[in-house]
């Protein structure tokens, strides 16, 4: 008699725990390679440091943020790694707007696809 009182805690417990374990089971976010493909998605190019000069270089940097700044009097967008990939993307004023309205139109999708789940009418 003992044995049915364990199976019965276990088909009680079997099914929480297989919930907790399955939420667990998700594959980690990385959000380095989220920015990267982002940036790719908006146009910039992605140049290597490919030399110790280089990766020096990138490495003044603010790392893995967008920054502005000129070179050789034009306007560019740079987002550095100098640890991760050792390098950095570089974009125009245009790119930089593309990435912004990516990121808008990402996060409404997000809204959106959140109001759906809830089944809810979000007006």
């Amino acid at each position: 008699m003992k044995w049915i009182k364990h199976i019965s805690a276990l088909m009680i417990l079997a099914p929480g725990m297989f919930l907790a374990l399955a939420g667990c089971a998700r594959a980690p976010v990385n959000k380095t390679l989220q920015v990267e493909e982002a940036l790719i998605g908006a146009g910039f190019q992605l140049k290597r440091a490919d030399t110790p000069a280089k990766v020096e270089r990138i490495s003044r940097i603010p790392q893995k943020k967008v920054v502005r700044a000129m070179i050789k009097g034009r306007e560019v967008y740079l987002w550095a790694d100098a640890t991760g990939c050792r390098c950095y993307y570089k974009g125009t004023h245009r790119n930089y707007e593309q990435l912004l309205q990516n990121q808008w139109e990402e996060k409404a999708d997000q809204r959106t696809y959140w109001y759906q789940d809830q089944h809810e009418d979000p007006l």
